[in-house]
């Protein structure tokens, strides 16, 4: 897979979905290859949900209810609840890592196709806290959300493997 953040025209939403793929790009290129031990080692005791596949899970499941729930306002599937916040984190330790990536590349897919149809003006169906987001704001928190765990995947895949990139 070759990653650019250079987008093909210097427009706002160009610029802006260009960097929302190498992100996720970048996501990918950091857990494809491990093997599911490596991949679901949780090496920081103090976040023992903390690995690479639970964390491309977490992407996945953002990138769903950002996507699908507060801009598009379908209905939330997402694996977390009350009893178990972190659900997203806690299931990803039964899949193996083909399962997530595949599951994140979907996601990926149903998200585009939402964006796919709205101009970054557009408004959130639902309200967040007082806060009706707008497409704009919503991919530029995922590109930051998804940029700081790709942080989190670097420090990650080089305690399992070795393996260091940009």
């Amino acid at each position: 897979m070759t990653r650019t953040d250079t987008p093909s025209a210097p427009d706002e939403r160009t610029t802006a979905l260009t960097l929302l793929r190498y992100v996720r790009e970048t996501a990918l290129e950091k857990a494809e290859g491990l093997p599911d031990d490596l991949a679901h080692a949780t090496p920081l005791p103090t976040s023992p949900l903390m690995s690479v596949a639970s964390i491309v899970h977490h992407l996945r499941w953002n990138e769903h209810y950002w996507f699908e729930v507060v801009i598009a306002g379908g209905e939330d599937r997402a694996p977390w609840s009350d009893e178990h916040p972190d659900g997203e984190f806690e299931i990803a330790a039964q899949m193996t890592l083909d399962e997530i990536l595949t599951g994140y590349r979907q996601q990926i897919t149903a998200c585009d196709a939402v964006l796919a149809e709205l101009d970054l003006d557009a408004v959130a169906a639902r309200t967040l806290n007082d806060f009706r987001p707008n497409v704009r704001w919503v991919v530029a928190h995922l590109i930051e959300e998804t940029g700081r765990h790709n942080g989190h995947l670097d420090i990650l895949r080089e305690l399992a493997d070795g393996e260091v990139g940009d």
